[in-house]
């Protein structure tokens, strides 16, 4: 018993230490000289990147997040790509596209009803993007993950 609450505790402090790890990563990749400024910067980003995750079907434009974390669209845009290393465009598209992934791999969808329900225009962008990220076209990938 003490041997798994000891091995717990280390897996916790490990994911603890990486996370706080990505928080200096991405606090040191925001260009302010000050700070208290690049916390908050920080703080903001992080309120966007919530809402991006527990909306990104919704979202339709990019100034609908930034006006959540209350920065303009260019300041959030830039400052979003110096911290997390991706565009907010790009970070949305991943969350669609694995959603897509999730809902291929279940089985119970058309590709053309899974583009639809990720937002994707039409099932032409969908399957473009798809295959751009994942190297295979969603209608192979749906047939190999069988």
């Amino acid at each position: 018993v003490l041997f798994r609450s000891k091995e717990w505790f280390l897996d916790l402090v490990e994911k603890i230490i990486f996370h706080e790890y990505g928080n200096y990563l991405a606090l040191n990749s925001i260009r302010s000289t000050r700070i208290e400024t690049r916390k908050e910067i920080l703080r903001r980003l992080k309120v966007a990147k919530q809402y991006m995750d527990n909306a990104f079907l919704e979202i339709n434009d990019i100034s609908q997040v930034a006006s959540v974390c209350t920065m303009s669209e260019f300041h959030f845009f830039r400052s979003f790509k110096q911290a997390f290393n991706t565009t907010p465009y790009q970070y949305l598209l991943n969350n669609r596209l694995q959603l897509a992934k999730e809902l291929i791999k279940a089985g119970d969808m058309s590709v053309t009803n899974i583009a639809v329900h990720c937002s994707f225009p039409d099932v032409y962008t969908f399957s473009k993007a798809f295959k751009r990220q994942f190297n295979i076209a969603p209608s192979h990938y749906a047939v190999i993950d069988r």
